[in-house]
């Protein structure tokens, strides 16, 4: 009875290691079939984000993006349906398409605001500083979206002609275009500076913010800007896209900073063209925002 039983251990044993090498087996196909992609690290051995921005593998400075970068098919943060619930996000690799992702950028020198970095400090500093005061703050919030679909508008020409229309059918009032371009844009005024529902200037920086745009070669409108005319700050609200990078970005700063819109522009494709790397993820230039 005793060698029965010992023999019955052992057959269990080996069925056991049969089944955990038949799983072990079929895992070492997927790590074949999906290997773990070599990924770049910060002084402080933080990974950095990777993905595909704009049909280019890129790897992105951990310290500098705010919150997190959200992948194309991820679903909302407060989501709660079972298709959430049941909702896997694919491996992510250079070749999964990056969403959107945030970040912070010095209007005054093109800096990004970077965790643990003298940045970072700079940042605290100038919110406790310039903001009691009523002092320009130069850092601008961004937002950089992929453009993935084709079915994505890659200007901001039927944006436009939604806000003439807008402002006519809901405020009652029309944008003039002004003579003379504002630092290279073409310039429209909320009917010429004036409220038309007090016939005085506008006090309302909602309804009548003045609005600039920039076109290409082929009159596309490539840059859209809307800036708060009333107000103890006043803040610009500008769009634009990147021509080569199929993505769009939005950055919101005081308008003090207008002035710079075109520099600023060439500062942030340059920072996303700094976190393009090869297709196994090794570094072409240094990544802006990295020490």
């Amino acid at each position: 009875m005793r060698n029965l039983l010992i023999s019955f251990t052992k057959a269990v044993c080996l069925t056991g290691l049969l089944l955990l090498a038949g799983c072990s087996d079929k895992d070492k196909d997927k790590a074949k079939q999906q290997p773990v992609p070599f990924i770049n690290q910060d002084r402080f051995g933080r990974y950095d984000s990777i993905g595909n921005l704009g049909g280019k593998p890129v790897s992105i400075p951990d310290g500098v993006i705010l919150y997190e970068v959200h992948y194309v098919g991820d679903l909302g943060d407060f989501d709660a349906s079972k298709k959430a619930q049941k909702y896997k996000r694919p491996p992510i690799t250079y070749q999964l398409p990056i969403k959107s992702f945030g970040l912070f950028y010095r209007l005054t020198d093109g800096a990004l605001m970077s965790d643990k970095e003298q940045t970072e400090i700079d940042y605290l500093n100038d919110n406790k500083t310039l903001i009691p005061e009523g002092k320009p703050f130069p850092w601008g919030h961004m937002i950089v979206y992929n453009l993935v679909s084709p079915k994505q508008f890659k200007n901001y020409n039927h944006r436009f002609r939604n806000i003439l229309k807008s402002s006519k059918e809901s405020w009652d009032f029309e944008y003039s275009k002004q003579k003379n371009k504002v630092f290279g844009l073409t310039y429209y005024q909320a009917n010429n500076g004036i409220d038309p529902s007090t016939n005085q200037p506008w006090t309302d920086n909602i309804a009548g913010r003045d609005l600039y745009i920039y076109r290409d070669a082929n009159n596309n409108i490539k840059t859209l800007i809307l800036c708060d005319v009333v107000g103890q700050v006043q803040l610009c609200e500008h769009d634009f896209f990147i021509s080569d990078f199929q993505v769009k970005v939005n950055i919101n700063y005081n308008r003090t900073y207008l002035k710079l819109w075109r520099q600023t522009e060439k500062n942030i494709a340059a920072i996303l063209d700094s976190w393009v790397v090869t297709n196994d993820g090794k570094l072409i230039k240094k990544q802006a925002g990295k020490i």
